[in-house]
């Protein structure tokens, strides 16, 4: 952090969706008695229970407090509730008003919510929701989940001062799924840190275990990132084909569909082929990136897809598929495929896998994308400034309103 910038940790907390907090979120059967009795004055019950500090335990003071009231002690727990859901910041509601004065009281005058999950506030904010997957692929997420994505979603770009989206095809489906002026959609195409891109790890120790030539695919076993149909592609290519070709995987495997995908390795006899070794360092990742043959990123939906761009960065052929803001993403420096037929995806591996002048030709030009299709990390900073400031209605000068112009373009 620069010597001018503070930082303070927000008195309260945000989750993604949460089926069973979303079943229980309303009052419980007790306070809704209480309502009923109340009759007129029953609405001012929802608004205490927001403050009420649920299962907080007793302290030793407050037990010799009901101890002493006699009759009346059944009253100490509910009080002592109350008074520290009003008192503690974590248990009192971030409703706008409170969020708008723990803000003000820091001289901010606008706030940057850089992923979906936001608070209300009415100060001017700028908003990044990176993608709507729930419109495209409902049937990737849990029963109540796109119902819940989209309220947050629209709420979101629709209360923003500005949205901020990292390529012009999510700035397009923003515009189209829920009707926000493009002048208020700003694109700043966005590239990974690269700080950490030259920490590598001992080859031999990167490499343990692993084939000395494989095709790479780090992310997380989402649904949408799509491994079951290339396993079945790999499959293919190998009993049709007559090409073993070895993958690896990094990233989180502790998803719903990972289940799946082991079933799947297992039912195509994959297991010398296929292997996953979940969240890697750093370092190996990057060791994993220059020793690769190529990365394959079969995914069906990315609002950017980071993985592409650290493959153009670390020289490393690129297989991607024509799903969603890719193909802007990657330009003419790698070969694509139908993320949706596996008889697609088994065309483009055998083609790389058969191909090494391809594969050459692929890895000049993703250097040439990172270094052509993309702002500076200066650039995009002043970027964000100028986005800053016009959310803000403050002046811009002239260089500002240029980028302004080539954001909403």
């Amino acid at each position: 952090m620069a010597a001018n910038m503070e930082k303070f940790v927000w008195p309260a907390r945000y989750s993604w969706y949460d089926p069973v907090a979303e079943r229980t979120r309303g009052m419980n059967p007790r306070w809704r008695k209480l309502q009923s009795a109340l009759g007129p004055l029953g609405g001012i019950v929802p608004k205490v229970y927001r403050y009420y500090a649920h299962e907080t335990p007793l302290t030793p003071r407050v037990q010799r407090i009901a101890r002493r009231v006699g009759p009346l002690r059944f009253m100490v727990a509910p009080a002592y509730r109350l008074y520290r859901g009003i008192r503690d910041d974590a248990a009192r509601p971030m409703v706008a008003a409170r969020a708008d004065r723990i803000l003000r009281s820091r001289g901010v005058k606008v706030v940057h919510f850089p992923y979906p999950l936001h608070f209300e506030t009415s100060l001017p904010y700028v908003y990044e929701p990176w993608g709507l997957p729930h419109h495209h692929q409902p049937e990737c997420f849990r029963p109540g989940e796109v119902g819940w994505m989209d309220e947050l979603f629209r709420r979101g770009c629709c209360s923003a001062a500005m949205v901020v989206t990292a390529t012009r095809w999510v700035k397009r489906d923003i515009v189209e799924k829920y009707g926000i002026s493009p002048n208020r959609i700003a694109v700043i195409p966005r590239l990974p840190r690269f700080d950490h891109a030259e920490r590598f790890m001992d080859k031999a120790t990167a490499m343990e275990g692993l084939p000395e030539s494989f095709a790479l695919f780090p992310s997380a076993t989402w649904v949408t990132k799509n491994h079951l149909r290339l396993i079945r592609a790999i499959a293919r290519l190998r009993d049709q084909h007559g090409v073993s070709l070895n993958l690896v995987c990094t990233g989180r495997t502790n998803t719903p569909e990972a289940e799946h995908i082991e079933k799947e390795i297992a039912l195509h006899k994959l297991e010398n082929q296929v292997r996953f070794l979940g969240v890697v360092p750093v370092e190996r990742l990057n060791t994993l990136y220059k020793c690769a043959k190529f990365l394959v990123h079969p995914s069906t939906f990315e609002g950017l897809g980071l993985p592409l761009l650290e493959a153009f960065h670390n020289g490393l052929p690129v297989l991607a598929s024509t799903a969603a803001c890719i193909p802007e993403v990657v330009g003419d420096a790698a070969l694509l495929f139908d993320p949706f037929s596996e008889e697609d995806i088994t065309r483009a591996l055998l083609q790389a896998v058969q191909d090494p002048a391809l594969l050459g030709d692929l890895r000049i030009k993703g250097t040439q994308r990172i270094e052509q299709g993309f702002p500076s990390p200066d650039k995009i900073a002043r970027m964000f400034y100028t986005v800053y400031r016009h959310a803000a209605k403050a002046s811009l000068d002239l260089e500002q309103q240029q980028l302004l112009r080539e954001m909403l373009s």
